[in-house]
């Protein structure tokens, strides 16, 4: 998606929301043409997609910047983290989950195995009771 091939699909064609966004949905189910609508709506011109067509190179670009505050995770390691976690997500899989249980002591992980990326559009109704949970505690 970095390359000129890649950054022509985003701007000209939205091919991140037509065609990443509808992938990245674990339960299918969910995808009215609706929300389908609102995401395409939410960048309807190609000078509008710049940041979208930008976003990956900053993310590989940021791995330096990763590995240097690496070190200082004890910082927050021990912070209460609740981390909802869709096991059909394609961009960040079950790896990545396990590195950050294996590096957050105070870790309240809850995976939902139907879903993918936008778990805020796949289950919102069984997330919402678990977050009120979360911030209630002491």
């Amino acid at each position: 998606m970095k390359s000129w091939v890649g950054q022509f699909m985003i701007k000209r064609m939205n091919c991140f929301v037509n065609k990443v966004v509808p992938k990245a949905i674990g339960n299918k189910a969910v995808i009215a043409p609706e929300m389908m609508h609102h995401y395409r709506s939410a960048l309807p011109s190609p000078q509008s997609r710049n940041a979208c067509a930008a976003l990956q190179g900053h993310i590989i670009g940021a791995s330096d910047w990763l590995d240097e505050i690496c070190p200082d995770r004890e910082k927050f390691a021990a912070k209460p983290f609740l981390v909802f976690w869709g096991l059909k997500d394609t961009a960040f899989r079950r790896k990545e989950l396990e590195h950050w249980q294996q590096n957050l002591t105070d870790c309240q992980v809850h995976d939902f195995k139907e879903c993918g990326h936008f778990l805020g559009e796949e289950a919102p109704d069984r997330m919402l009771p678990m977050l009120r949970s979360f911030l209630a505690r002491e």
